[in-house]
């Protein structure tokens, strides 16, 4: 079966997902590149939640190049060229590896299997942007969620979610850094089993009444580095 990876050529955790994916035993992949890449605005924030934990894992797009993994360009991810290249190359199943685009119905209806997107938070409960650094502020568990796709934000229905545990000794970066490290862990799994089992969206939890949650202020990303300095978040051990 054929694991189409929908991403950008700059995506920061492409390379560790497709490493990942490779771990599961799944080798049939291509990746599917948007033209569209990372804003200043996207890049900034990488740098601030990560503070480079990812530059030295040594992961590069040339170290795949042995692998012969067909990579794809596309204009866009839910344009004319994107389509036909599905009907062509026939992907049974997608994964958001770093799509740049809220993906329209036609993408996501098309591959037999859905798409599959790891949420950093857990759902329905934390839709939206910066979820952990919401579910910090608010003393509630940081979670991830494995879902099929649809098309509202983070709507579709539940295939896993995952707690994560912090201790004492973990700061705003290194919380960021295992989120990060466990999604696309688990987005790996994820597809595994999704193909072992075939599943379906029919086959998962539909999710309930949820709450969307908005970019945070640079004075509150401030609340939750201290909070963690502080020790004052009640989900460290």
């Amino acid at each position: 079966m054929l694991v189409g990876v929908l991403s950008n050529l700059e995506a920061p955790l492409l390379p560790l997902l497709i490493r990942s994916l490779r771990k599961e035993g799944l080798h049939n992949i291509c990746v599917i590149a948007d033209k569209k890449v990372l804003s200043e605005k996207d890049r900034r924030i990488w740098i601030e939640r990560t503070r480079g934990a990812f530059d030295s894992d040594g992961n590069s797009l040339y170290d795949f190049g042995l692998w012969c993994m067909p990579f794809y360009l596309v204009q866009n991810h839910n344009g004319d060229d994107c389509m036909k290249l599905l009907e062509r190359v026939r992907p049974d199943i997608l994964i958001n590896g770093g799509t740049p685009r809220k993906l329209e119905k036609h993408i996501i209806e098309y591959p037999p299997l859905g798409v599959i997107n790891v949420h950093p938070g857990l759902l329905p409960k934390y839709r939206g942007s910066c979820c952990v650094e919401w579910a910090i502020l608010n003393d509630d568990p940081v979670g991830i969620t494995a879902h099929f796709m649809t098309e509202g934000y983070d709507e579709g229905p539940v295939i896993d979610t995952e707690l994560c545990c912090f201790t004492i000794d973990d700061d705003y970066f290194s919380i960021r850094e295992q989120v990060y490290r466990r999604s696309v862990s688990m987005m790996a799994r994820t597809t595994l089993k999704v193909l072992k089992g075939k599943l379906t969206r029919d086959d998962c939890i539909p999710q309930g009444n949820g709450s969307f949650f908005s970019p945070i202020t640079k004075e509150q990303l401030q609340e939750v580095i201290d909070k963690i300095q502080l020790r004052a978040y009640r989900h460290m051990k």
